[in-house]
């Protein structure tokens, strides 16, 4: 795992976070998903896939995954949102996608059937099959077809949502859908081909008035991140001296290859901060830099940085070291 993918999960993986991303991606900013309705699934996903009579099992991790259990007009909710965090684009993802949300519906099956038990292996007829409860009561008579098919003609699986969100500078140019990826000379056969196509949220792609519908701190993040190449100081400045995330901070560095230090005080950043320090640095190096061309020593360099910018010796000696002999 690069270290981009791993700040991206420590901060996307957060529960805000996450809630986020899937509020814009799914209901236009408008806060339907709360936080608090998530909770964690495992990310490997192990599955014998259905009807695999060689049984060979495919084993796949996802980048995020969390399960929205919430209550809306007195119904209850049950939706599988899972994330996958891309930095470059990925040629392949709508069959990289498709697999994960296949293999989350082939579990799904598998654990239906290993809820339905018989007592024994006696039928009530052949067109039958009994399902008892743990305590031997007889629960439901099974009709053959669905005992076979360990799913019920009445049971429904849990939708699963998979979103791409992809943080690279330029736009995505990969496909965006299962049939993109196809060679189809015969046309008359794309209404019998299943499509996949992506929900993708590309960073690039996003128009700078709809960062607003973010909700956290996470669409000034990935604002920045779009704009690194022209104005990633001007809208860190924007942020004010108001602290952020670290998780937040230390995936904006690297997402927007930032050149900052990242101070965590009090439980929070702040960005304003990282810059200004960034400026005095290069302010600093600026001034050593003059002072070497009119043949300062170093030690002479280190008294004059000291005074003026009010810095300790160790922090100068630093700057000089690595071209000291």
């Amino acid at each position: 795992m690069g270290a981009l993918d791993a700040e991206a999960k420590q901060y996307l993986g957060k529960r805000k976070a996450f809630a986020d991303a899937f509020n814009y991606l799914l209901y236009d900013g408008e806060q339907v998903i709360n936080p608090e309705n998530l909770k964690e699934m495992d990310t490997a996903q192990l599955a014998l896939p259905y009807g695999n009579n060689a049984r060979l099992p495919v084993q796949k991790y996802r980048d995020l995954l969390k399960i929205w259990e919430a209550m809306t007009d007195g119904n209850a909710i049950y939706v599988i949102l899972g994330a996958e965090l891309q930095g470059k684009v990925h040629y392949a993802m709508p069959v990289k996608d498709g697999l994960y949300d296949m293999i989350g519906y082939s579990n799904q099956v598998e654990e239906n059937r290993r809820s339905l038990r018989k007592k024994d292996k006696k039928e009530s007829s052949d067109e039958t099959a009994e399902l008892y409860a743990e305590d031997g009561v007889l629960k439901i008579k099974l009709t053959s077809e669905e005992f076979l098919s360990g799913f019920r003609k009445e049971d429904r699986l849990i939708p699963i949502i998979t979103a791409v969100i992809y943080v690279g500078p330029e736009p995505w140019d990969g496909p965006k859908s299962l049939l993109e990826m196809m060679d189809i000379r015969d046309k008359r056969i794309i209404p019998f081909l299943n499509d996949y196509k992506l929900n993708i949220i590309s960073v690039a792609e996003i128009a700078d008035g709809d960062f607003d519908k973010f909700n956290t701190v996470l669409g000034k993040v990935l604002k920045i991140v779009k704009h690194q190449k022209e104005d990633a100081d001007k809208l860190i400045e924007e942020l004010g001296h108001t602290k952020i995330d670290p998780d937040a901070a230390f995936f904006l560095k690297k997402a927007a290859n930032l050149d900052i230090e990242i101070e965590v005080k009090d439980g929070g950043v702040d960005m304003c901060e990282s810059l200004e320090r960034r400026y005095k640095k290069e302010k600093i190096e600026g001034a050593i830099e003059g002072m070497r061309l009119m043949g300062a020593s170093d030690n002479d360099i280190v008294t004059k940085i000291v005074e003026t910018f009010n810095v300790t010796k160790e922090y100068v000696m630093g700057l000089l070291a690595p071209k000291l002999v």
